[in-house]
């Protein structure tokens, strides 16, 4: 099983790559996505428009264990078919994320733990360099979307000619802006609430 995960600028670009994924229909292919807390609303719209029905959302408070309630329990899915159920986690390192199909899982797991490591961790084991995290972390905030699709190995070209229909956010290109307008990885939260008192950032 192979794991793909493309940063796009937005839910649109994400949600055209899920359904380019979904739409070749091939078996054991699971697309699922996670952004900030703004993608819930984005989402719930996209249901209503295609007539699925809309899902509830759990906020967790404290990024603990209890991370892993009902809101998790109630993301996982995906598939072939339309992403259903959102979670939303407070993860550390991330802030508030939100989370459909199997990412809510692996997500909940980063909220389980204390440390910016968690979030760290979880994005780790989505293919994503370990010191590209930080970077990955900003663009969430920013409004980027994540979407991360488990696929036997047989699928993964196909998969990835897929999710190419859509052009994905260029990490260099993302670094070399933060870093331009005073981001920098090891940057703390103290150290990000006075830049942004300073100057609101852009979109992704």
């Amino acid at each position: 099983m192979t794991v793909i995960t493309r940063l796009y600028h937005s839910y649109d670009d994400a949600r055209r790559a899920i359904d380019a994924v979904n739409g070749l229909h091939l078996s054991g292919v699971e697309a699922s996505f996670a952004g900030n807390e703004t993608v819930q609303d984005t989402h719930r719209s996209y249901q209503t428009r295609i007539g699925e029905p809309t899902d509830s959302v759990t906020m967790h408070d404290a990024p603990t264990g209890t991370a892993t309630g009902a809101g998790v329990g109630a993301a996982v899915g995906g598939g072939a078919g339309l992403l259903a159920g959102l979670g939303m986690l407070a993860i550390p390192g991330l802030g508030p994320v939100v989370a459909a199909g199997w990412l809510a899982a692996t997500l909940a797991g980063a909220a389980g733990g204390a440390l910016a490591g968690g979030a760290i961790g979880a994005l780790a084991d989505l293919g994503i360099p370990e010191e590209d995290a930080p970077l990955y972390g900003e663009a969430l905030r920013r409004g980027g979307v994540l979407v991360s699709v488990r696929t036997p190995d047989e699928h993964r070209v196909a998969v990835e000619n897929a999710l190419s229909v859509v052009a994905a956010a260029e990490v260099a290109e993302l670094r070399s802006r933060y870093e331009g307008e005073g981001w920098h990885a090891a940057e703390t939260e103290e150290e990000r609430a006075e830049r942004l008192r300073r100057t609101p950032p852009p979109m992704i």
